[in-house]
């Protein structure tokens, strides 16, 4: 579940608290500035360790060695860094939602909404990164972890743009996904 609450905050109104299952993902790019610092791959063995509960050992060790060869891509390719939430965080930042968006998007299903997620973390080269983000989901799909993606005028109000109306979307019980709400 990620839910995005309007909260009296300076310049970013709104917080967005993500599903457990998908906190150890976003915390493999949360963890590349301090692999940069020192090159020291133990860093991924949290999120590691914590994808293990929701999927087989050897599927969490695809699943942060795809995000890792995404989240340097996309460093690489940015120019400047994301904003993260620290390590273990169940609240995400507007940077950390916008990359799980263009990684469930990357499916094809939702290329606009892709596009607008690439668009919000200033992406040029979309489809390379579409490529390193499929291949991460399809290493998330072997497991219990699954990425419902938002409809473009979904993703657009979480990132306030666009028309301010309150979203609500419900996931199945037995399927991992999104649920957030702008207010």
């Amino acid at each position: 579940m990620v839910e995005a609450l309007s909260l009296p905050s300076g310049a970013n109104p709104v917080a967005v608290l993500l599903h457990p299952s998908t906190v150890p993902i976003v915390d493999v790019f949360r963890s590349l500035s301090r692999l940069e610092d020192q090159y020291d791959l133990a860093l991924l063995d949290g999120p590691e360790q914590a994808l293990a509960t929701y999927t087989q050992s050897e599927t969490a060790k695809g699943i942060v060695s795809d995000a890792l060869l995404l989240a340097f891509a996309l460093t690489r390719q940015r120019g400047r860094p994301f904003i993260h939430r620290p390590v273990g965080s169940r609240h995400g930042s507007l940077d950390e939602y916008s990359l799980l968006t263009l990684i469930g998007a990357s499916r094809g299903s939702s290329p606009e909404v892709a596009l607008e997620a690439a668009r919000h973390l200033d992406i040029v080269s979309l489809d390379f990164m579409s490529a390193l983000a499929g291949d991460l989901v399809r290493q998330i799909e072997l497991g219990a972890v699954a990425f419902d993606v938002p409809s473009l005028s979904e993703f657009r109000a979480i990132m306030g743009v666009g028309d301010v109306e309150e979203v609500v979307v419900e996931t199945a019980l037995t399927r991992t996904g999104f649920n957030f709400r702008h207010q």
